[in-house]
């Protein structure tokens, strides 16, 4: 069943798990998280990347949004906009179903990023849809944005924390030296900056990009300081292709087969990190 953000976080924040935010490209994705959810009766985010909406057009996920609103039954859902940064964007995934958008207004200045996020905000409360902000820059590539490395800004204690008290965002995406798109586990996280950060903002949900490339215990003490969302894409995407290519490698040339393989390796992902962020048997 479809929510919003808002109601997942209210259980989440005062509790000892975060919501694992999985980014799809196609139906063969959605597929699989849903299943995962089900079977580990974990509340659940679907992320839909600006790229996605590119790829498959606000008509097509709407009818998906529809599917897995059905096919998902008594498990939560939330359908999120993922790093846009234009209105129309935003206002057509409103009109397409989503129940949370996140604007990034993370490469502005900060009084531009305020004016802009709170506009969003604006527009999208009075349509009942949470909106997630980003202060700071994090680093790597995420499909359409890039942030070299000595472009990359930790979000400051005090900006996050007037960031948050202007704009009235519902989470909030920090910078804290982790990289979008990583495929191994080297990304460093300051858990002082997100301690302290923590600490001013005790019932705001943070939210941790580029999960990809931190290690798994590192995760577990982010959750224990606030981060109550954590985004994984590249990993879907590196199991994805692993399995259609062993099929495919194999002499397989049915799509249904290769698809499936891909399927079930998401899935296992999936069921992996709900495990790792503890958010299983919490329906």
């Amino acid at each position: 069943m479809l929510v919003t953000t808002d109601i997942l976080f209210k259980e989440a924040v005062n509790s000892d798990y975060a919501i694992g935010a999985f980014n799809i490209s196609n139906r063969e994705f959605l597929v699989a998280i849903v299943l995962a959810a089900k079977e580990s009766n974990s509340p659940l985010i679907i992320q839909v990347s600006e790229s996605t909406v590119k790829f498959l057009g606000f008509d097509y996920i709407s009818h998906l949004i529809g599917y897995a609103d059905k096919f998902s039954e008594n498990i939560p859902i939330v359908v999120h906009l993922d790093h846009s940064r234009r209105l129309e964007t935003i206002v057509g995934a409103i009109r397409a179903g989503f129940t949370s958008i996140m604007y990034d207004g993370s490469h502005l200045p900060f009084e531009e990023n305020v004016e802009s996020t709170r506009e969003i905000v604006k527009i999208s409360k009075a349509v009942g849809i949470p909106v997630e902000g980003e202060i700071g820059k994090i680093g790597g590539v995420e499909e359409h944005i890039k942030v070299k490395e000595d472009e990359v800004i930790y979000t400051s204690v005090e900006e996050a924390v007037r960031f948050y008290e202007l704009t009235g965002v519902t989470s909030l995406a920090v910078a804290i030296g982790t990289a979008h798109g990583m495929q191994k586990k080297n990304a460093r996280i300051n858990f002082q900056r997100l301690e302290e950060i923590h600490s001013k903002l005790p019932d705001v949900p943070l939210v941790l990009h580029g999960s990809s490339g931190v290690p798994k215990e590192d995760l577990k003490t982010a959750i224990r300081f606030g981060i109550k969302k954590v985004n994984i894409a590249t990993e879907l995407k590196m199991a994805m292709a692993d399995g259609i290519k062993r099929i495919l490698d194999g002499g397989a040339i049915e799509p249904r087969d290769y698809l499936n393989e891909g399927i079930e390796n998401v899935k296992r992902e999936v069921l992996n990190n709900i495990e790792i962020l503890g958010s299983a048997d919490r329906v």
